[in-house]
């Protein structure tokens, strides 16, 4: 058989380009990140979409340009990333030269950097003749795919692939019968959702002392899909826990002025500061001005709570602020404190080591990880010490009432409680005894 000349292999490499452009022109622009949808003052409902199947033209698009590649001489190799393996070994197996190899790496890394690349993840390669490479696919999830091709004057363009996903709507409720976690996998959610709630109401609800039994939550959320595969949860929509401390709701809303999650009324769910520097840990010791030190043995004020924990148990920073101290601290062994507005400053005590970058002048973000739980310093056991102090004074960490988030704009504040009402009135229509609604379709 006649090998194709390399003229004849860039012809028709260009002729795929045409096809492909007119068949598939959101590939002009496909490096660039999408826009987000338009913001609208007074939102409404919109119906969940069908699942998301190919067009037509562009699964004939897909056939086509691969029998155009095969015809220009070109080959596919495709696998799965093995254990000690990385870029320059895979296409080395599939017979691309080491310069080509090394040109190739350097194109691919704004949108996928080699060094990132990971076992299990799944990727196909299709090499022209003299092993120059054509088109390259990662796919890191069914919402992680990269994608790279050559250009006719040499080189080769790389990015992200913009992948459909479709958004339904699905909805649980359940009832405490031991811990909020067991809870939610007992009502069919997995452990993300559980966590994505715990956090929604962590302001208002310590759940690490506050949760009953019989304590009921409900939950309207999303569920992405990639075609007829699941891939994970998106956004909670809106979501209600009724407990101890009483009904607390949140509904997501945005608008051209704010977004975020607001009660009913209008008011910020998210405080300035957060109940709880970790998950899911129990209390074994209360801020105190006489407590028994369980070393030293003598009466002695104890100005913090402590968060039993198994080592490496990631710390966070319950606010905004600026890292003052982060290093040993006497009996305190490794500690951080982060200074905040209004006065407040917070102390994590008997770390075990520091996040990375966790240094003296670090600007840090609320929920961001800080350290990890140990027993450095003073301490029986793995544990967090944490402290507040305001304007120079402790204050109880567990009852000090921290300033709320910005409100729903006064200009908004009417037509967004039609709305909250709305989802309020569809939470509550979720039975108990329902443990999960079917995904919601047209």
């Amino acid at each position: 058989m006649k090998r194709p000349s390399d003229r004849a292999v860039v012809q028709a490499l260009l002729l795929a380009a045409c096809f492909l452009i007119l068949a598939r022109p959101e590939r002009l622009w496909s490096s660039i990140p999408p826009r987000l949808p338009p913001e609208v003052v007074a939102p409404v409902f919109e119906p969940v979409a069908d699942p998301v199947v190919p067009p037509l033209s562009q699964t004939l698009a897909d056939r086509a340009e691969d029998g155009l590649l095969r015809a220009a001489g070109a080959r596919r190799v495709a696998g799965r990333v093995g254990r000690g393996e990385n870029l320059a070994s895979l296409l080395g197996a599939a017979g691309v030269p080491a310069r080509e190899v090394l040109a190739f790496a350097k194109a691919l890394k704004p949108a996928l950097d080699p060094k990132r690349m990971r076992p299990g993840d799944d990727y196909e390669v299709w090499v022209g003749p003299g092993g120059r490479i054509v088109r390259f696919e990662y796919r890191r999830s069914p919402l992680e795919v990269y994608r790279a091709e050559a250009l006719p004057a040499g080189g080769w363009r790389a990015w992200r692939v913009d992948v459909p996903v479709d958004r339904r709507e699905t909805s649980l409720v359940g009832r405490v019968d031991g811990s909020l976690y067991e809870a939610f996998l007992g009502a069919g959610a997995d452990v993300d959702l559980a966590m994505a709630f715990v956090e929604l109401f962590s302001w208002d609800v310590d759940f690490t002392r506050e949760t009953r039994e019989g304590d009921e939550f409900r939950v309207i959320y999303e569920r992405l899909w990639v075609g007829d595969e699941l891939v994970g949860n998106g956004r909670i929509l809106a979501a209600q826990y009724r407990g101890r401390s009483g009904t607390h709701t949140a509904v997501y809303y945005r608008s051209k002025r704010t977004e975020g999650y607001f009660d009913p009324d209008g008011g910020s769910v998210r405080k300035s500061f957060l109940r709880s520097p970790l998950r899911f840990t129990r209390i074994s010791s209360r801020f105190s001005l006489r407590r028994r030190h369980p070393i030293l043995k003598v009466v002695r004020p104890h100005r913090g709570v402590d968060y039993a924990a198994p080592r490496g148990t990631p710390v966070w920073s319950v606010a905004d602020g600026v890292v003052k101290f982060a290093g040993w601290k006497g009996s305190a062994g490794k500690v951080v404190i982060v200074r905040h507005s209004r006065g407040y400053e917070t102390y994590y005590n008997h770390l075990s080591r520091f996040a990375r970058g966790v240094r003296r002048g670090t600007r840090v973000r609320q929920g961001q990880v800080i350290g990890y739980v140990g027993s450095t310093g003073l301490a029986t056991g793995p544990h967090l010490d944490f402290r507040v102090k305001k304007n120079g004074r402790w204050v109880n960490p567990l009852t000090e009432r921290y300033p709320a988030g910005d409100p729903v704009p006064k200009a908004e504040r009417e037509a967004y409680r039609a709305w909250a009402a709305r989802w309020v009135e569809r939470l509550e229509a979720l039975s108990p005894r329902v443990e999960v609604a079917r995904e919601a379709r047209p």
